[in-house]
């Protein structure tokens, strides 16, 4: 195949719903992704649930532990830092349920699609895998803010 047949795929129909060519090798990969997408999804789903019991468990042991440990002047600042953590790392846990979902139902509606579904099952995929890139994205960009603060307040501490 020449490469001017393979542009001609590419190029939108020219009737207005400008329709695109998915040839067989577009078509496999695009299978190809969704079965991964949907293994990743599953292996993340599964550490989600992992790590809330770990989660839970981190919780109750913690409580005993400041239940024990109270009225010790040493362990009332430790116990705000825990309680800190263990605040993040839930708030961790809710946040990585989204991009999941997102990649879960790229997957899904990409198998429908090349399954024959039609083209709505094609653009719902496609929708869904350009909100997983933009919830990364945003997310991304909150961390490196969070990184950014986070060394402007060491470097006004040390001086």
């Amino acid at each position: 195949m020449e490469n001017s047949e393979i542009l001609d795929e590419f190029q939108p129909s020219r009737n207005s719903e400008k329709e695109w060519v998915i040839n067989n090798q577009m078509q496999e990969s695009l299978s190809n992704a969704a079965q991964w997408g949907n293994i990743l999804a599953i292996i993340g789903f599964v550490m989600l649930g992992l790590g809330a019991v770990v989660g839970l468990a981190a919780i109750v042991s913690i409580a005993a532990f400041g239940a024990m440990g109270e009225g010790i002047p040493e362990m009332e600042g430790m116990s705000i830092m825990i309680w800190v953590a263990i605040g993040l790392y839930i708030v961790f846990l809710v946040v990585y349920i989204f991009p999941l979902l997102y990649l879960k139902r790229f997957s899904t509606k990409m198998k429908a699609a090349m399954a024959g579904d039609g083209s709505q099952s094609l653009a719902d995929s496609f929708e869904n895998l350009g909100k997983l890139f933009k919830f990364l994205g945003i997310l991304t960009l909150v961390v490196i803010g969070v990184y950014f603060a986070f060394y402007v307040l060491m470097f006004a501490n040390g001086i």
